[in-house]
């Protein structure tokens, strides 16, 4: 049952496969760990009950014969009885020894390798050995340095002491020479790590220093390349380049790599390969990429148009644009769409203003019109007006010359007749006044006036012309004052208009039957009404809206202005002018304006 259940649990095989790793150096190496890590999770990812076996050969550090001959039979004597499925090596060093040793403690078990340049030139290839061959490029690196620093003449090439250090140096010298790339190569080993570090000092910035590996120094002292590396390359004039992934630290600025995480992986998947009966694949190149840190591109003054656009950028910071370029670019659009529609607005506005102002000049031209037309309406009336007041001076001129002339003067009717004259000469000046304010042309200013006071001064203008017309005018003033924000003249204008239109609606009835009553109250919410009320035929429901349009009249000879300039005047202090559609007799007009 607990087999089942693990069968279940590990993908379905009741059996692990065994893999042995050997790597050929010890386990703290940043390298190892990458690897280690690479493999453990391609097998994860799997979802493979695989049991995994890990040997740290370090055979740089322990070389010898003897130091050999004890690993194998730690070796052998660990796994025998314990058959492998695949035997995974990391290292040059791990290959070799497994090609040569591997009948002694794995026999038949077939070889996946990884992190190795190149085949061993000293030990057969059997046909069950597969890997992944990585390149360690050199050259692509001076290349990519060369991209990097177009002015750069000189480059120089760093190894350690210990043999696999060596080995790199011999492989670089085959693989530069000379001169590579533009550069003038120049091959720096054989020294302390103090020595490196001085040697680095030294360099020009102009220059480029490519560390390989420092397992040993000079003086025997062994080193984790890295940490060699990255000591080296803290105090190195010359930006640092590699060709390990592992040494991206902050120090080194690019390199033409493969991650040894990725070798892992690939290592993985050609033992899952063998464990599915795919067989042994021919051996893979792994893929390297530009790996450049951005922490040096910016402390080094690399411009960032030399960086390939396929390159890895290791730290770097998108800029705003970078990570938000569409939502900026959205942003932008609204916001300019915003712009440009309250410029529209602001057109639009100015527009409107100057509609209004257009509008308000014609509305005050059309009312001083309809005053004119008023005015000559009442040249009657207002010729009586001042006629009266005229003949009673001229007569009481007259007396008071004979009473002088008569030689026995009464002072006191004489003061009579002066103060006489004195009355009808003001009465005269009030209706001269009242005729210029009505003809005067332009805007008019508002002030705070009685609405009461509007009403009587109105009457009193008109009062000749409704005698001479044979019709009664009675008024009911509220009896407390109503104050209103308005113009007396323009004022007056609606009134005088509205009690010229009942009195022509009442022509056709007999005098004693044309009544016009003006009231005025206080209404709701604190308004002001005055109302003008006629005995005619009223106005029909359906054409009660319909006459305060311009060029509507009922009359023949009308223009059909009155009402829609007495609308217009009303409305602009905030007042509204209708017809009373409850009036049981006649027409009833309502003024109704705010308080003031």
């Amino acid at each position: 049952m607990l087999a089942l259940i693990a069968a279940v649990a590990f993908g379905g095989s009741a059996f692990a496969e065994r893999i042995l790793i050997l790597y050929e150096n010890e386990s703290t190496q940043p390298a190892t760990m990458e690897i280690a890590q690479g493999i453990t999770r391609r097998l994860v990812e799997d979802k493979r009950h695989v049991e995994l076996y890990s040997e740290y050969l370090d055979l740089v550090r322990f070389g010898s014969d003897a130091d050999r001959q004890r690993l194998i039979e730690y070796l052998r004597v660990k796994y025998t009885g314990r058959p492998l499925d695949a035997l995974l090596t990391v290292g040059p060093s791990a290959l070799r020894f497994a090609l040569a040793e591997r009948d002694l403690f794995a026999p038949g078990v077939p070889i996946v390798f990884g992190a190795v340049r190149g085949f061993p030139k000293d030990v057969p290839m059997p046909p069950d050995a597969t890997g992944v061959l990585s390149r360690f490029d050199v050259k692509g690196t001076l290349e990519l340095a060369r991209r990097l620093q177009p002015d750069a003449k000189r480059a120089t090439i760093l190894t350690g002491s210990a043999p696999f250090d060596r080995s790199w140096k011999e492989t670089a010298r085959t693989l530069l020479g000379e001169h590579y790339a533009g550069f003038d190569i120049d091959y720096l080993d054989g020294l302390s790590l103090d020595g490196f570090k001085a040697k680095a000092t030294a360099l020009p910035a102009d220059s480029v220093l490519l560390i390989l590996t420092v397992f040993a120094d000079a003086e025997g002292v062994s080193y984790i390349p890295r940490d060699a590396a990255s000591r080296i390359a803290t105090t190195s004039g010359a930006p640092v380049y590699s060709v390990y992934s592992s040494y991206f630290e902050g120090t080194v600025l690019a390199g033409h790599v493969g991650t040894f995480t990725a070798i892992g992986a690939e290592m993985a998947a050609l033992a899952l390969r063998l464990f599915d009966g795919g067989g042994t694949a021919p051996p893979a190149t792994q893929k390297e990429v530009a790996l450049i840190d951005w922490r040096q591109v910016v402390s080094r003054g690399i411009a960032r148009d030399r960086i390939p656009e396929d390159a890895e950028i290791l730290h770097y910071k998108p800029t705003a644009w970078e990570q938000f370029r569409l939502p900026i670019i959205l942003g932008l659009s609204v916001i300019a769409a915003q712009a440009l529609s309250i410029a529209a607005l602001i057109l639009q506005n100015q527009r409107n203003r100057r509609l209004e102002d257009v509008v308000s000049t014609q509305r005050l031209e059309l009312a001083h019109m309809s005053r004119h037309s008023q005015v000559s309406q009442l040249s009657g009336t207002l010729a009586h007006e001042l006629t009266q007041p005229l003949t009673s001076i001229l007569a009481n001129a007259e007396a008071g010359r004979k009473i002088a002339r008569a030689g026995n003067a009464d002072l006191g009717e004489i003061g009579e007749i002066f103060d006489d004259i004195v009355a009808d000469n003001k009465r005269a000046g009030e209706v001269i006044a009242q005729l210029r304010s009505m003809m005067r042309k332009g805007d008019f200013s508002v002030e705070r006036i009685d609405l009461n006071d509007a009403m009587r001064s109105t009457v009193a203008l008109i009062n000749a012309e409704m005698v001479a017309r044979r019709t009664q005018v009675s008024m009911s003033p509220n009896a407390e004052p109503l104050p209103v924000q308005a113009n007396m003249v323009q004022l007056q204008q609606v009134i005088l208009n509205l009690i010229l239109n009942a009195a022509d609606a009442m022509a056709e009835l007999p005098p004693k039957q044309r009544k016009i009553e003006i009231a005025t109250r206080l209404g709701e919410n604190g308004a002001r009404q005055l109302t003008v009320s006629d005995a005619g035929p009223g106005i029909a429901p359906d054409q009660m809206a319909e006459v305060f349009k311009p060029f509507v009249s009922t009359k023949d000879n009308g223009l059909g202005l009155g009402l829609a300039i007495s609308r217009s005047l009303v409305e602009a202090r905030g007042g509204k002018l209708v017809f009373d559609g409850m009036a049981t007799r006649g027409a009833r007009a309502v003024v109704t304006l705010p308080a003031g």
